[in-house]
């Protein structure tokens, strides 16, 4: 029996390019300020709308809580980071509208720059379609620029059409043709 896929929309980011001006309309704190219980609330409550095929299978299987976790611990396989990058997004009310998690590589760097990755970017439900998630992969993006990197490679769902839309409105090339992932 052959394992289920899905397909993944590949984009880039490649340096060096000018810093990125990031809106003022959220105030960016590090995602630490919150409560494991609080970073794990936004991340469930994120994953569990996702457009996302991964996503909604690790909540179907395991729970949005769960899978939160899971993800969550999951982000020490393969990437480094120090805690003030992964950032929570506030609006004037002081309630957290999203999340971007910006990564490196671990031994992917190349004359003497990293190789980084948007690990995931979130906006919380009752927050999307306002533009949000511009801000958040502005602010990740820039953050990966002051660390050093010479590229950012990412990727999403090909039926996550407003992620798509973000990536090409923040810079990020399309890298390639979509590709399988496994499920």
């Amino acid at each position: 029996m052959s394992q289920p896929i899905y397909w993944k929309v590949p984009f880039v980011w490649e340096e060096p390019k000018p810093l990125l001006e990031v809106p003022a309309r959220l105030e960016f704190k590090a995602a630490k300020t919150l409560s494991r219980e609080g970073l794990l609330s936004v991340v469930a409550q994120v994953m569990e709308s996702s457009i996302d095929a991964s996503d909604r299978k690790q909540v179907m299987e395991q729970g949005a809580r769960q899978a939160a976790e899971h993800f969550l611990a999951e982000s020490q396989a393969g990437f480094s980071y120090q805690d003030d990058w992964w950032q929570i997004g506030v609006n004037s009310d002081d309630r957290v509208v999203g999340f971007i998690f910006p990564v490196i590589y671990q031994g992917c760097a190349k004359e003497g720059l990293e190789e980084a990755s948007i690990y995931y970017i979130g906006v919380l439900p009752e927050y999307r379609g306002h533009g949000f998630a511009t801000d958040l992969l502005l602010k990740g993006t820039r953050v990966l620029q002051e660390v050093g990197v010479w590229r950012v490679f990412c990727d999403t769902d090909v039926n996550n059409i407003p992620m798509i839309s973000t990536f090409e409105r923040v810079g990020y090339q399309q890298y390639s043709e979509p590709w399988q992932r496994p499920l």
